[in-house]
């Protein structure tokens, strides 16, 4: 019974982890907001003045809430695209919340 109970815990565990979005030509930066750990990704799209951005929670997350969690990931996304676009006004050109706790998004910095 103990080594049955062992091996299901073992397989529910496995099976929650999920491989880490990443993002081509971009490095991680960890960063802490609101108490909860993020990987910010950013990356040139080829477009002058346009950039892909990734925030991903750093942590795992138990039946995440999709509103808060996206509320979360804008509130660090827009430190972000402030200190990208150097202070300048910049567009969302599209988003999408993954896994219900990741942002994808590409953005516009105002020339």
């Amino acid at each position: 019974m103990t080594k049955t109970y062992l091996a299901l815990l073992a397989l529910l565990m496995l099976g929650a982890c999920n491989t880490k979005a990443t993002l081509d030509d971009s490095q991680v930066e960890t960063v802490r907001v609101d108490g909860r750990l993020f990987e910010v990704r950013i990356a040139p799209t080829g477009v002058a003045n346009e950039y892909r951005m990734l925030v991903v929670r750093a942590t795992v997350v138990i039946n995440p809430d999709p509103e808060a969690e996206r509320a979360r990931d804008w509130n660090v996304a827009r430190q972000y695209m402030d200190r990208t676009c150097k202070g300048r006004r910049y567009q969302v050109l599209d988003n999408n919340l993954v896994d219900e706790v990741n942002l994808e998004t590409r953005f516009r910095c105002a020339a």
